[in-house]
């Protein structure tokens, strides 16, 4: 029979905070769950900025017209327009945990605990890359959201408005495009068809021209009705609307699902029932020829761990620090690339 325990938490490890891990009683310890799987990140361009570059980097858009013009005979070609669009500055963020370890926990841990726990810091970083990175399509309907830690996260594309807007704004156009769903449905197969014609028409440039994406990823959460609906209709031998079978099913075309774990969250990660069912339709691992989300790597995930008489030790206790930390900052430059909805039932 399981004896009930309400269970302890620290931030340091010793014998007086987590005395289960040096009694005298023989345990077998396991881990409470294994972490979500880190999937955002396939979605964006990765920059290694590297170490001397400054805390900031901007990127900008530059245009050009599509269509050449006719030359009459003796008469000069036409100059080309070309033009500097919308710009957006990444900020990068230092993001670190640390966890200390007494001199009498490494000496009586018999079982090898604390050398479980401790490698279980190389988690930390990647963790919350992948958590900031989906809170970018998570808040694509707001221009900013306070996150986990209460700082306020700026989440405009270059034109100053949401990731999705059904009147995105050109730099030498009064032309307007959307990236939005009509009526925010759940995802179906007509409600895939409205966001491929969005896809198909609204792609333009700064000159108000259009021009093509090739669109080649559906992202969800993990709302099991919607993965099956995406699964049916990527998977399907035949269309899933049909009656009859032997019908074929035109979008059987290896395109890609990804489902973010974190896609229906609150800024610190926990479930929001009202975002389960939002989904997109990307053009993504393009570089420049698809959806322009950008994330800066300055420092990859480090872990520092001490040893005796090392600065890792402190001297007044004995106490060994060990500390893992990264740097890195997230810009998505536009919506182009991007389609979604966002139902909230």
């Amino acid at each position: 029979m399981a004896t009930p325990n309400p269970g302890s938490q620290t931030t340091l490890n010793s014998i007086g905070t987590l005395p289960e891990l040096t009694d005298l009683v023989r345990r077998d310890f396991q881990w409470t769950l294994n972490y979500f799987p880190r999937t955002a990140l396939q979605l964006f361009i990765s920059d290694n900025v590297g170490a001397g570059n400054g805390s900031s980097k901007r990127y900008k858009e530059i245009d050009t017209e599509t269509f050449a013009d006719v030359k009459p005979e003796g008469v000069n070609s036409t100059k080309a327009k070309t033009g500097i669009g919308y710009e957006v500055d990444m900020t990068a963020r230092t993001f670190s945990k640390e966890c200390d370890v007494t001199l009498e926990m490494r000496n009586d841990n018999r079982y090898q605990q604390v050398g479980t726990m401790l490698r279980k810091l190389n988690e930390f970083c990647p963790n919350r890359q992948d958590l900031d990175l989906t809170h970018r399509l998570t808040f694509a309907t707001s221009t900013s959201y306070v996150d986990m830690n209460g700082n306020t996260v700026d989440t405009t594309m270059g034109d100053n408005l949401a990731l999705l807007n059904s009147a995105h704004l050109l730099s030498f156009s009064s032309t307007t495009y959307n990236n939005i769903v009509t009526g925010n449905p759940a995802f179906s197969q007509g409600s895939y068809e409205s966001a491929k014609l969005i896809a198909a028409t609204q792609v333009l440039t700064n000159f108000g021209e259009r021009r093509t994406m090739n669109y080649n990823t559906i992202a969800t959460g993990q709302d099991p009705a919607t993965i099956r609906t995406v699964k049916q209709l990527l998977n399907s031998m035949a269309d899933i609307d049909a009656a009859q079978s032997g019908v074929v099913n035109v979008y059987k075309d290896g395109t890609k699902h990804v489902v973010l774990p974190y896609l229906d969250s609150t800024a610190s990660g926990a479930y929001d029932s009202t975002k389960r069912r939002w989904w997109f339709y990307m053009a993504t691992g393009q570089g420049t020829d698809g959806w322009q989300a950008y994330v800066g790597n300055w420092i990859t995930p480090q872990l520092r761990t001490p040893s005796a008489g090392n600065n890792g030790e402190d001297i007044h206790n004995l106490n060994w620090t060990f500390s893992t930390y990264c740097r890195f900052g997230i810009a998505v430059l536009s919506g182009r690339g991007a389609v979604g909805s966002s139902p909230t039932s």
